[in-house]
Order: C-alpha cells, then structure tokens, then sequence
C-alpha cells in the first residue's frame, strides 16, 4: 500500500484503517538515462569488448530494501517521495496500518518468509490467489500482506517484529551499493525469476529453470538438477569458467544446509547432473581466495561465478550485517578494478531473489515458465497451493558494472521488449554475447541488455570506492 508523502507520517506509524484502501502507487515507466558515450551501433562491438564476465551473486533483498532512501536521480522508483504501508491484519483489516520508514537495522534480528505460498501473501495478501483470476488480470498483486506474514510466521502480534519486512535501509547504510549505482549501470525494475527462496532463483539464473522445484530442497546439494546449464554450455564451447566460493569444500558430496560453520549452501554449479558426472567441480569450482588472486595476477576465466556464504557474514541474508556485505562487494570491486583485465570485464552484481523484505513495485504475471512443471506446497493454514512457475518474484538490486557502461545510467523496463530484466536476462545476454542455444522459454522472453554498452570505452572509472561503515 503506498500513500502519497503529503501523508506525514514519521518512523514506523500506525494508520487509522481507512488507510487500507489507498490504492497500491503503479511503477514508473520512465525512459533510461544514458550518459557518456554513444551506445555501440553493431552488435560486434560490444562483444569484442567483453572478454571477461563476473556474476556476483548476493542474498535476499528487494530493490525498496536496499534502495528505497536512494535519492540521487528522481527518475529512479524508490520509496523517496512516497509513503509504503500494510495492514496489520489483512484478514479482519480492524488494527490500522503500519508504514514503512527508512530504519531497518544493520542486522536484521528475523529471517521474513521467501517461500511461495508466503510470498502469494505478502504479494496478493492471501496465500492461495485464484490463478486464472491473476493470470487474466483481474486479480491484482496489491503488496500490502508483508506485515501480516510476518506476524504469522513469528506468531506473534509485536509489531516491532512485523515492520521489519517492510522498512528499509537508510542510504548512509549502503554507501558501496548506491556509489556502483551511481557509476555504472542501475537496474530499477528487475525482478526474481521465482515468487520463492534461493536455490530455485539460482537455477533460473544459471540454466533458465529450476526444473520444478520451488524450495531449497536436497536435490540442489548434490548434482540432482538434469537440465542444460550455463557451466555445461561454456565447457563444451571450451570457455573458461570458474564457481568461485566460499561456501563449503567443493569436493564434499553434501553438506547440510544447518551447517553454518560451512556456509550452509554448497556452491551453484554443483546443482547440476553434468558438473557431477562429469566431475567438472574438480577443476572449475574454487576457493572464494583464488579469485582475489586470479584477479591480481590477470587470470580470471570469461566466467567467474561468485556464491558468498550463506548467512551469516558478507551476503546480505539475515543475520549477515549489511555493512560487511558492503565492505565484500567493495573488495571484489577494487580487486576487479586494479586487475590487467578491467579493460575487458563486465561485473553483474545482482540479488538472487527478496528474502521477505517488501517492495512496492508489483511482479509481473502470466509469464513464460521456464518449463512446464509444477511445484506444490502447503502453505500455513494447511492447505496446498500450487504454482507453475508463470508470475515472477519481487524486484531486486542488481547494477552493471564495467568501463564499457555509461555513468549514472538508470535502466527502466526495456523499451521495445515484451519481456522483462531478471536472473534469466544474464544467461541470455551471455547467450548473445558468447553465442550460446537458448536455455528455456523464460530466457527467450527475457529482456537482455547489450543496447547498454558503449561504443567506447570509459577512462573515468573509479579506481576505489568510498569507505563502509564496516571500515
């Protein structure tokens, strides 16, 4: 629920229950804001100039999250301007609203719920939407169930508790983040390929499916995904890649997600049939360190794929500590950016997916699914739900960064283009780029972002970002 800022309302407030039917505030549709040079006129220029592409890959935020205080172009769509609230009860609607204010913690004490059918109510505030009713557009994501679900989740009425999920960062609290964005490339309308958790957006991310599965389920331990993935493309091109992590010991057959000494997560490539079969991890799955030192030495392969642990210190997932997950992403930052290969490398920072944090701008439904299964679960009034993988998760951040994009570009939806930016769009600009068959019918659809390089290159890159408040 968004209300206009003349609706003066300081910190976290309750609002009289008249506020509940203030409708939702649209997206803006604004147009992109290109500075420096011209944008490459053939398709051959942009992929002579990038020789080296680096996925940084980070945990569990929305874009209103990390970047709703960010003022610094108007065009962009955060919360400044704009007042966010939620029922407390979206049920009965008799306790007021609560809104939005930009005090979310460093660490955020709880975990919001990222499943499907939670999502189904912080999105349309009921876990069970009719389908064909959102589908056809009758039924509408109204983004105002964040509050209720949480309290759910927690069992509890402490509305403390249950504004976390729709507070947000303050912009002194992500120097890193907002000095990249305004940089380089800053993407205000891309979304989580899955309304869910991790796993199964970072198989969107890397193959354009999660193959059915819609929660962090055993199968993502160990080799039990069979589709084509974007590791198995480049290999049997005879591209370079590597799974830098620092997750777990890449030769360990599990380890279980509980184990947080590990970093809970075994590393992305792992998901797949192929990289097990094949023992690919044996060569193409290293230490999280390699990286900083390929990266000095000038060795970096044309894919360095970065998973950051998983939760507990620099990847943004509660309880990780937001400024130590800045003070990462300065550090892999400047060792890309004083490394011989700058000149030639695209970095990708983006979010695998909302981790229950709110956002405003609602996900696009009646998609292209990535295959045609389905995923089942309960939700928490014991009944099913069960989702085919056709409506997409919550906007998150992701920039572009590289001397090959333009200064302060804010990219809206893609002009031109049915589909829409989200993990999908990497493989397939990859695809583009690399010459690669496409992944799935979502990575068809999805929009992808070669019209953002330049026809030269930038000598006016940052060598080093401002300090974190972890510095």
């Amino acid at each position: 629920m968004l209300l206009s800022a003349s609706t003066s309302l300081l910190g976290s407030a309750l609002l009289i229950s008249s506020a509940l039917a203030t409708p939702a505030h649209p997206p803006i549709q604004g147009t992109n804001k290109q500075k420096g040079p011209a944008n490459v006129t053939a398709s051959s220029d942009w992929k002579s100039a990038i020789k080296n592409v680096v996925i940084l890959v980070l945990e569990n935020r929305s874009f209103d999250s990390v970047f709703g205080d960010v003022s610094y172009d108007p065009s962009i769509n955060s919360l400044v301007g704009k007042q966010y609230c939620n029922p407390i009860n979206i049920t009965t609607g008799n306790l007021g609203s609560i809104c939005a204010s930009n005090t979310l913690p460093d660490v955020s004490p709880e975990d919001p719920d990222h499943g499907i059918s939670g999502v189904n109510m912080q999105v349309f505030g009921t876990w069970h939407p009719e389908e064909s009713s959102v589908q056809s557009g009758s039924q509408k994501p109204v983004m105002d169930g964040f509050v209720t679900q949480q309290l759910n989740r927690y069992h509890t009425d402490n509305i403390t508790i249950g504004v976390r999920p729709i507070d947000y960062l303050s912009a002194q609290q992500v120097p890193i983040l907002t000095s990249l964005a305004k940089e380089y490339v800053l993407f205000d309308r891309w979304f989580a390929d899955v309304p869910g958790p991790t796993n199964p957006n970072r198989a969107y991310l890397t193959s354009g499916t999660s193959h059915g599965h819609g929660r962090n389920d055993v199968l993502f331990n160990w080799g039990g995904l069979p589709q084509y993935s974007i590791f198995q493309a480049l290999s049997e091109k005879n591209m370079s890649w590597i799974n830098y992590s620092n997750t777990t010991n890449a030769s360990a057959a599990y380890i279980a997600p509980e184990d947080k000494t590990s970093g809970g997560f075994n590393p992305d490539a792992l998901f797949y049939n192929w990289t097990v079969a094949t023992k690919a991890y044996e060569t193409n799955i290293k230490p999280l360190s390699q990286f900083y030192n390929d990266a000095r030495d000038g060795k970096l392969p044309q894919l360095s794929y970065i998973n950051p642990e998983c939760c507990s210190y620099d990847s943004f997932h509660p309880p990780s500590p937001v400024s130590m997950g800045e003070a990462f992403v300065k550090k892999v930052y400047e060792a890309l950016r004083t490394s011989s290969q700058w000149n030639e490398t695209l970095l990708i920072l983006t979010f695998d997916e909302h981790g229950g944090f709110a956002d405003h701008v609602p996900p696009p439904s009646n998609v292209p699914a990535g295959d045609q299964l389905t995923y089942t679960e309960k939700a928490l009034d014991g009944a099913n739900i069960t989702f085919a993988f056709d409506r997409m998760g919550i906007r998150v951040p992701t920039i572009l960064v590289s001397p090959w994009v333009g200064k302060g570009v804010v990219e809206h939806k893609r002009d031109g283009q049915d589909g829409e930016y989200s993990a999908s769009s990497i493989i397939a600009t990859l695809g583009k780029l690399w010459d690669l068959p496409n992944f799935s019918p979502r990575t068809a659809w999805s929009s992808t972002f070669e019209h953002l390089f330049l026809g030269e290159q930038r000598a006016d890159a940052v060598r080093h970002l401002p300090g974190s408040a972890q510095d």
